[in-house]
């Protein structure tokens, strides 16, 4: 008798990520690839963080703090927040799974952008919940649109600024406006990976809405300005 797959997990289109560059040159019969497509910092991590890592490597034979004491600490410090606050987890892909699972039940759902990182739709669908996608407006969030899209259902909203894949932002204004109509049943998760790298003004304090109470999750990495991604700490 064959296996019985739920038909959420049997119609999931599994993320295919960047091939290495060893693997692409071989296949292609090439040398000297430049690697664009998984947004990997070409500069590598800090010779600080290297030299940390080395000191590091005769503890490989210990489990690690699996609270994250110190981590959460420091950035607790650095973002001003409590270490409470502060969640660790095996890349951002690993906190949004851990998001989805604690917030939504079968029958929920969860809006976002159509064009926008895709382990959102993924974690959303894997969890029996609908995956209310919102096309992007000029290639941006249209927010307003995505305001429209909550319901009675609807528990998570992802906001991925800047959006990859178009590497467009939503400014603080828009942002503002938007969390003026979300109701107060709905988890805002604000996907900052790529935060450091944008340089306007305009650009929404998530934080601060933490600061004020407010149910939203800010996602920040180390994958990518720290150039850390083959570490796993979001």
């Amino acid at each position: 008798m064959p296996l019985k797959v739920h038909k959420d997990i049997a119609s999931l289109v599994p993320y295919a990520p960047g091939k290495p560059m060893e693997e692409l040159e071989r296949e292609l019969g090439i040398a000297g690839a430049v690697k664009l497509a998984s947004n990997e910092n070409p500069r590598g991590p800090s010779p600080k963080a290297r030299a940390v890592l080395s000191e590091a490597a005769h503890t490989l034979n210990r489990y690690p703090d699996g609270g994250g004491h110190r981590l959460r600490g420091a950035l607790a410090e650095r973002w001003k927040v409590t270490p409470d606050h502060v969640i660790l987890g095996n890349g951002s892909d690993e906190i949004i799974g851990l998001l989805v699972r604690a917030f939504l039940s079968p029958g929920d759902a969860a809006v976002m952008a159509d064009q926008t990182f895709p382990i959102y739709k993924m974690e959303v669908r894997a969890a029996h919940s609908e995956a209310v996608e919102v096309p992007l407006k000029n290639w941006r969030h249209d927010l307003p649109a995505m305001a429209e899209a909550v319901t009675a259902r609807t528990r998570l909203l992802f906001l991925c600024n800047p959006n990859n894949p178009t590497g467009t932002i939503v400014s603080a204004a828009e942002v503002d406006a938007l969390m003026a109509r979300v109701p107060e049943q709905v988890i805002v998760v604000f996907d900052e990976a790529y935060c450091e790298y944008v340089r306007t003004r305009d650009f929404p304090d998530s934080l601060g809405f933490v600061k004020q109470n407010r149910h939203v999750i800010a996602l920040r990495t180390f994958s990518k300005i720290y150039g850390l991604a083959g570490l796993r700490i979001g």
